[in-house]
C-alpha cells in the first residue's frame, strides 16, 4: 500500500495526471470538430503541459537545487524526458502551429506575474487552455466553421467553472490581498458563478444542436456542478488535483464509448 501511495503521489505531483487531462481536451476537440492530423499535436500538448506545470510548481526547487526527496529527482528526470518528447513532436508540426505553440509558452512565462491578480488569473488560465486545446488545432484550416466558435466559447466557460473548486481550495493558503473570486464574493457566490458558467456552456449547445453531443455535455455539466457543490475547505488536495482534473478524461471516455 505504501508503494502504491507513493506511485499515486508521483502521478499527481509530476503533473502526469493534468497532462493526460489536457491531452483529453485536445482529443475532445477532435471528436466534436473532426480536426485532422491532430495526433502529433495531442502528444505535444501532453508533454508541454507536464513541462509547463512542473516549471511553475518546481522552478525554485530546480533552480536552487533544493532537492529534499527522491520525489524531486524523479520529477526532474520526468520533466527532462518530457522535454525530449515535446521537442520530437514539435519538429513534426507545421510552422504556423509551431509559432502558436511558442506564443502559448510565453503565456506560461507570464503566469507568475499575473497570479497576484486573483480573479484575472482564473480567466487567464481558462483562455490559455482554450487557446491550446481548441484554437491551435484549427491553425491548419483556411476557414473557421460556426461550430468552431461555439466550441471555443463553450470550452472557456466549462474550464472556468472547473477552476472554481481550485479557487475555493486555494483560499486556505492564498494571501487575502490576492482578491480571488472566493475572497471577493465569498465561497457561496463563487459557486453560484460557477453554476452560471455551466448554464452558459450547456445553453450554447442549442446553437449547434446534436442530441448525442447534448446528452454528453449535459452529463459533464452535472458532474462539474456536483464537484462545485461539494467543494469545501475540509476536502483534501486530491479532491481537486485528482477528481476534478479527471473530468476531461471521463468526458473523452464518454465520447469514445458512445460514438
Amino acid at each position: 500500500m505504501i508503494i502504491l501511495r507513493k506511485l499515486f503521489d508521483f502521478y499527481i505531483q509530476s503533473s502526469l495526471h493534468v497532462g493526460i487531462a489536457v491531452f483529453c481536451l485536445v482529443k475532445i476537440t477532435d471528436c466534436y470538430l473532426l480536426t485532422k492530423h491532430i495526433d502529433n499535436y495531442s502528444m505535444l500538448v501532453f508533454f508541454g503541459t507536464v513541462i509547463g506545470y512542473n516549471f511553475l510548481k518546481y522552478y525554485d526547487v530546480f533552480r536552487n537545487g533544493n532537492f529534499h526527496s527522491n520525489k524531486h529527482y524523479g520529477i526532474l528526470v520526468f520533466s527532462l524526458l518530457s522535454s525530449i518528447g515535446f521537442l520530437f513532436f514539435f519538429l513534426w508540426l507545421k510552422k504556423g502551429i509551431q509559432i502558436s505553440i511558442l506564443i502559448s509558452g510565453i503565456f506560461v512565462l507570464l503566469y507568475p506575474f499575473l497570479r497576484k491578480y486573483g480573479w484575472l488569473k482564473l480567466l487567464f488560465v481558462s483562455i490559455v487552455v482554450t487557446y491550446v486545446t481548441v484554437y491551435i488545432p484549427f491553425q491548419t484550416v483556411k476557414w473557421m466553421p460556426f461550430d468552431f466558435y461555439v466550441s471555443l466559447t463553450q470550452r472557456f466557460f466549462i474550464l472556468t467553472s472547473l477552476l472554481i473548486p481550485f479557487e475555493i481550495m486555494d483560499t486556505k493558503t492564498d494571501p487575502k490581498s490576492l482578491n480571488t473570486l472566493p475572497q471577493l464574493f465569498g465561497i457561496r457566490k463563487a459557486k453560484q458563478l460557477g453554476y452560471g458558467f455551466i448554464v452558459i456552456f450547456l445553453s450554447l449547445d442549442f446553437l449547434n444542436y446534436r442530441i448525442h453531443n447534448f446528452i454528453i455535455d449535459a452529463l459533464i455539466a452535472i458532474i462539474t456542478a456536483i464537484f462545485i457543490r461539494f467543494t469545501s475547505l475540509e476536502k483534501n488536495e486530491y479532491y481537486t488535483s485528482f477528481w476534478v482534473e479527471s473530468v476531461p478524461i471521463f468526458w473523452l471516455g464518454l465520447l469514445i464509448l458512445f460514438q
